[in-house]
């Protein structure tokens, strides 16, 4: 008789001492994809691998909470089931220095068709990933997972079952707002980068003969250079170099991004979450510092050689800022959106509409509503500066205890205060939490006081008549 002797159960341990945890599974595509991309490309379809990347990566559960992790796993999804036409400008331009890789149809076609158990994972947790990029560290790192973040929504944005999946996240509106502030933050973080480092580069330009020492600035400029040592010249070049690789980066994550909220905006649900008290004024700022960076004179005034060469293009920049701006034109909120923003200027938006007229950048109708818009933003300009210092005279019921300025939209919290409803939410994105009592808070929990808001309306349309009569309006 033969007898077995009782399998042992092994516990794995890594060569460091530890036992391996449940964000080691991640390194089952990354490692895949890293080592063997060609060939995973070639071979069947992987519905496990896609399924693995999914649940790791699940947004509402967080398996993997390491944002290294989680950026490797983001990379295997792009590497290996976005088709390459879909990767962007800088995956092309690398393409071109080497072997073309070929694409697994069977991977591309799992995930424009993943079920929808599959898309319910994946969508919200591929908008965390943007967020998360913040948590690396290397800027290069972080500039390169957003671009492979905005290729995957752009690409999963046309397959029906992840737009759906894509809509319901517009719901849970804390992480819809989270995800959307990230954009709008880091288009004009870009943006600001890119007009820093524009005079860098002409300058340069100018050093080496590549432009024109035009005036006695750039002639002093040139000669320092021509007199320099070597090392003074190695030192100047390096620093051109870095300046050349930041700009083409911020340059091409910005019209990405971009292109992203263009996208997202022309979506009808979408676009109703941007007009929510959120995220309308951090849109609205967005669009008019942008404006106001590419049709100011400083950025009108620098001229550099090959701007191709480095993305630059504001027209492309400009018609999509213009092109968002009309998707909110007839929104009755929008212009007083525009016109409380520090970046707001009364020339801003008929300058832009001016220069992309003169550029043929916008269709007819587009225009006129971006001067339909530029005026409605005049006028609620004008009825702002009627409300100037009445938050000191006006009743202590009228005004939020938190910010001290009048309420629009008066909401009562559990602890009985009452602040207004964009104060609260705001302080809720951070802390979900009763800001007077400190007892958990959730947005649910806002109860509007109709009553109040049309007393303070009242109150206003009162003070603003008494204004402008005085004004000899």
């Amino acid at each position: 008789m033969r007898v077995y002797a009782p399998r042992k159960r092994v516990a794995v341990v890594c060569r460091d001492g530890v036992v391996p945890t449940q964000e080691d599974a991640c390194t089952i595509p990354c490692e895949l994809n890293s080592m063997k991309p060609d060939t995973l490309r070639r071979s069947k379809p992987s519905p496990d691998l896609l399924k693995l990347c999914a649940r790791c990566l699940g947004a509402t559960d967080t398996l993997v909470k390491s944002p290294h992790a989680r950026e490797k796993l983001g990379k295997a999804l792009y590497d290996l089931f976005l088709p390459v036409n879909a990767k962007g400008k800088t995956y092309t331009e690398l393409a071109l220095y080497r072997q073309p890789l070929q694409e697994n149809p069977g991977n591309v076609e799992l995930l424009a068709n993943a079920s929808p158990e599959i898309a319910a994972k994946l969508c919200p947790a591929i908008l965390w990933l943007f967020g998360d990029a913040e948590h690396i560290g290397d800027i290069y790192q972080i500039a390169d997972q957003r671009l492979r973040i905005a290729a995957l929504i752009k690409h999963l944005w046309d397959a029906p079952v992840h737009r759906a999946a894509f809509r319901t996240i517009v719901a849970d509106v804390r992480a819809f707002v989270t995800f959307a502030n990230g954009l709008l933050n880091e288009t004009n973080k870009l943006v600001a980068g890119a007009i820093e480092r524009l005079p860098e580069i002409r300058n340069h330009q100018v050093r080496t003969g590549l432009l024109d020492a035009s005036n006695d600035e750039f002639r002093r400029l040139r000669a320092e250079y021509e007199s320099a040592n070597d090392t003074r010249r190695e030192e100047l070049d390096s620093r051109h170099s870095e300046h050349e690789q930041h700009l083409k980066q911020d340059l091409e994550l910005c019209t990405e991004i971009l292109s992203l909220v263009e996208m997202l905006t022309g979506d009808t649900a979408v676009a109703k979450a941007f007009m929510g008290e959120e995220l309308r004024s951090r849109l609205a700022g967005m669009l008019l510092s942008v404006v106001r960076q590419f049709t100011g004179k400083r950025s009108l005034d620098i001229k550099i050689s090959n701007p191709d060469a480095y993305g630059f293009d504001p027209k492309d920049i400009l018609s999509r800022v213009g092109r968002i701006a009309c998707c909110f034109a007839g929104e009755p909120e929008f212009p007083g959106a525009l016109a409380e923003s520090g970046y707001y200027d009364v020339e801003l938006l008929p300058r832009c509409a001016q220069t992309l007229r003169r550029l043929g950048a916008l269709a007819s109708n587009q225009l006129d509503a971006l001067d339909s818009l530029a005026k409605a933003a005049g006028v609620a300009r004008e009825a702002l500066s009627l409300d100037d210092g009445l938050e000191n005279e006006a009743p202590e019921e009228f005004v939020d205890p938190l910010t001290a300025e009048l309420m629009k939209s008066p909401v009562k919290l559990p602890s009985g205060n009452v602040v207004d409803d964009s104060t609260i939410r705001q302080h809720l994105l951070n802390e979900l939490s009763d800001p007077f009592s400190r007892q958990p808070l959730e947005p649910a929990d806002l109860e509007p006081l109709p009553d109040l808001k049309k007393r303070i309306e009242e109150w206003l349309a009162v003070k603003r008549a008494e204004r402008r009569a005085a004004r000899g309006g």
